[in-house]
């Protein structure tokens, strides 16, 4: 059935249908009980034509011809006003042909305005004979309107002024509406696009153990999860790994596992001595507390490292409130708490103890973390009513957060404590902008309030993407507007104006905080985009974000510069900050690529390139201050104890582009050969061209990850050999393609694993190995291994290519045997829930 043209207004004295029937054909896009068009595509409240609504009122009483002729009634004026007053003959159009020609302003005059109305008799044509006013489009305007005769007039013609019809602004309104669901009629719904190809396999995981009592959630980036892209690695640790080649080295792994963790698990225990007394907590507290001078460094510690993101306190309120504690002037519980988190956090950088030593006195160096978390818990316990909303308590539950990080708490019980601590921040109304509640919230604490609102942000938005959980707010949430980038010493509790903020290249104590707080939404994006990765159809938003945050990557580089004029003080300062920074800008930007980048094989070069980027820059993080400065051993153990997670991360990212460049038809480098994936030797990722086809080669590539297991293995403790001995698996399994030559390297890299981490937590070897019957012979090294094929002459592999005690175990049937029912239950944990998966 033919749709009536917007320029024409329909014939609705079609036969065989009622009024009412008539009336509710309306068109495309237009519902019958429309307020804005009826169904000739005329206004609703524009005026009954006088013969129509003559037939319908008037009734049979009068039959007198004479009298009937002897009414006159105004009728409304058809033509515009310009037409009337010249005497011309309109075409009744909008803009009419007569005004047109002349330029003139066309225009209709208002219906209930007097002037629009004339004098005629019954005698003129009925209205029912005129032809409805159009809207045409004006002259030059030319084109198919077939596709948009079915949407109505744009405006109703300018005689509508009707105060009782539809404004211009909602008839726009109402045509745009029809407008969008003509075109969606035409457009496939978003239902019917085909959902990007990922694997759930290397997003997430979940544990469940005892008939599905107990389950634990882990994200994409848990070892246990990347683990999946490996199939040979998977395989091994399915299948060989309780072999009878296999089975010694394995079982001295496991027993070292458990000799640290355990040692790990005694040094987190509270002392008893403190946690248990019925004195008072403030009293226990001093106790716990070393002499000032220790108290001293382990307070410049954390204002070096923590105080730089996270701007929990005000330094020269603190340090004042620290003169007079010392000199015995303090009245009041709060400082003594907030003082005692502050330097358990500093102890794990700036004590040797790393604050995990259970011992005190005026010798200690620092302060035992676990002691002293356990202490200002009791005293948090001990606040009632207003005390819980005040905001030195609020201070207290963050740097008590903080010192808890320290000792590698599960991610999980920090996401779900930083939820209740954001929470009561809200309660306290500081996710409101101080502004808005002005004059009651003084200056002061309004740029306080700000600070650590966006404190608690940050890590809320850290911690949600290690545990790959949503965050516990979203953009928009919140109306607090990022602090200014001011010096403490310029924001005093007199204050009554805050001064303006300084630019953002300018050096100042709340710098990298003000810079991280503008780029606080884009985050905020991308963890809530990840949360609902399984919906995402399309890469235009993925590469929306990601290319969002590399600007701001790089925008880091210029903020905080490489300066080699500097002193080597200047130039660690400057590291510090720049790396601080751009570790939390990376590390959403990996967590955005990395479902694709590994888990899409037509992932866009963009997101390939940025993802194996990112993951070489925070692996060579180290390579840019120099090994031989003072402070480069405590810079490195900081270094790992913050980044260990994304190193393990990073490492195993390398391997799936190790494997991808080895392998001819793998991954991104299909249809390149060895030679041509290192067309030139970058050094640094900012220097790479758009168009190379790769980045680093595999060689260069290898030595990374290898670099970073040394690391690694240096600095083992906790739980930390299982993950090692997934990547050393990982890596030697890339490495060739030969099933022989794969495991040689696996059981030469174990074995390194063992005889190093040994070594860096000084364990008893007969703790370890058991005794030997025969001693076997050390392996021999392949010259046709693809690496050493490709180093250099004159260079010499990696340690573990060459490693002079490496030895294949002999096996012992009766009491050798790898049970891992027997072991540390985590390393069971561990294992039993990995390997049901390799076997699948």
């Amino acid at each position: 059935m033919a749709t009536p043209s917007a320029n024409h207004a329909p014939d609705v004295s079609t036969p065989g249908l009622a009024p009412h029937a008539a009336a509710a054909v309306a068109p495309m896009g237009l519902s019958p009980n429309s307020s804005a068009y009826d169904a000739q595509g005329l206004p609703m409240h524009s005026p009954v034509p006088h013969s129509a609504a003559h037939a319908t009122a008037s009734t049979p009483t009068s039959t007198n011809p004479s009298a009937a002729r002897s009414v006159k009634r105004p009728r409304p004026v058809k033509s515009c006003t310009e037409c009337r007053k010249r005497k011309l003959k309109c075409d009744r159009n909008l803009p009419c042909a007569q005004c047109q020609k002349s330029h003139r302003n066309c225009r209709y005059s208002a219906e209930h305005d007097s002037s629009a109305l004339s004098d005629a008799s019954d005698a003129e044509p009925s209205d029912a004979q005129r032809p409805a006013k159009r809207n045409c489009a004006p002259v030059g305007v030319q084109g198919n309107n077939a596709g948009s005769a079915n949407l109505g007039p744009p405006f109703s013609s300018a005689r509508n002024g009707d105060i009782n019809g539809a404004s211009p602004l909602q008839e726009l309104a109402s045509r745009v509406d029809r407008l969008e669901n003509h075109v969606l009629i035409k457009s496939p719904s978003a239902a019917e696009m085909p959902r990007l190809p990922l694997s759930p396999a290397t997003i997430r995981g979940l544990t469940v153990k005892h008939g599905a009592l107990q389950t634990r959630f882990f994200g994409q980036s848990s070892v246990r999860v990347l683990m999946n892209l490996f199939d040979e690695a998977k395989e091994f640790l399915a299948t060989h790994a309780d072999s009878a080649e296999f089975r010694d080295l394995m079982s001295a792994l496991s027993r070292l596992h458990k000799l640290i963790l355990d040692s790990y698990k005694e040094s987190l225990t509270p002392m008893t001595v403190y946690v248990e007394s019925t004195t008072p907590v403030r009293g226990r507290m001093q106790h716990v507390l070393p002499k000032r001078e220790v108290c001293d460094k382990l307070l410049g510690s954390y204002i070096h490292t923590t105080e730089t993101i996270y701007r929990i306190i005000h330094m020269p309120t603190f340090m004042a409130q620290y003169e007079m504690y010392w000199d015995g002037k303090l009245q009041g519980d709060t400082f003594l708490p907030q003082l005692l988190a502050i330097c358990a956090t500093g102890s794990r950088f700036e004590a040797k103890s790393k604050g995990l030593r259970k011992s005190i006195g005026t010798e200690f160096d620092g302060v035992h973390i676990p002691t002293a978390c356990e202490l200002v818990k009791s005293w948090l316990h001990s606040l009632k009513g207003k005390q819980l909303i005040d905001f030195t308590t609020l201070q207290t539950e963050m740097l008590l957060l903080q010192a808890m990080r320290m000792t590698a708490a599960r991610p999980q019980v920090l996401w779900t404590q930083l939820g209740a601590i954001l929470r009561m921040a809200m309660t306290m109304g500081m996710h409101r902008d101080p502004s808005e509640f002005e004059p009651q919230i003084p200056v002061f604490s309004a740029e306080m309030r700000r600070r650590m609102w966006f404190s608690i942000l940050e890590l809320d938005l850290h911690v949600s993407l290690v545990c790959s959980l949503p965050c516990s707010i979203r953009e928009g949430d919140f109306t607090c507007k990022p602090p200014s980038n001011l010096d403490d010493k310029e924001l005093f509790p007199e204050m009554v104006e805050l001064p303006p903020s300084r630019p953002i290249d300018h050096g100042t104590d709340n710098q990298i905080q003000c810079y991280a707080a503008m780029t606080v939404g884009i985050r905020l994006k991308v963890v809530h985009m990840l949360n609902r990765i399984d919906s995402i159809r399309d890469y235009n938003e993925v590469l929306e974000l990601g290319a969002k945050l590399e600007l701001i990557s790089e925008d880091i580089g210029y903020l905080f510069p490489r300066n080699n004029s500097l002193s080597d003080s200047e130039q660690s300062k400057m590291w510090r900050c720049r790396v601080v920074l751009d570790m939390h800008i990376r590390r959403p930007l990996l967590a955005l690529y990395r479902p694709f980048a590994l888990g899409s094989v037509d992932a866009p070069a963009q997101i390939t390139r940025a993802y194996l980027t990112s993951s070489m820059v925070i692996l060579q993080y180290l390579d840019e201050l120099d090994p031989m400065l003072a402070h480069y051993q405590s810079v490195s153990d900081m270094y790992h104890l913050v980044l260990k997670r994304d190193m393990l991360q990073a490492s195993l990212s390398l391997c799936y582009y190790i494997r991808a460049g080895l392998q001819s038809n793998a991954g991104p480098y299909s249809n390149l050969k060895l030679a041509a994936l290192s067309p030139e030797p970058f050094d640094d990722a900012r220097s790479y061209r758009a168009e190379t086809p790769a980045l680093w080669s595999p060689v260069r590539l290898i030595k990374t990850v290898d670099k970073s297991m040394d690391l690694l293995m240096r600095n083992v403790g906790g739980g930390d050999v299982k993950d090692i001995v997934a990547l050393s698996v990982v890596l030697a399994s890339v490495q060739t393609t030969a099933h022989e030559q794969k495991l040689h390297e696996i059981r030469r890299m174990l074995t390194v694993v063992l005889e190093t981490c040994m070594r860096a937590t000084n364990t008893n070897p007969e703790l370890v190995h058991p005794p030997l019957p025969h001693p076997p012979p050390p392996l021999s090294i392949n010259n046709n291994h693809p690496y050493l094929q490709a180093q250099v002459p004159g260079q010499q592999p990696p340690h573990y290519m060459l490693h002079p005690n490496a030895m294949a175990a002999a096996p012992d049937e009766e009491t050798m045997i790898w049970d891992l029912e027997g072991l540390d239950p985590s390393w069971n944990l561990y294992w039993d829930q990995i390997m049901p998966l390799w076997s699948s």
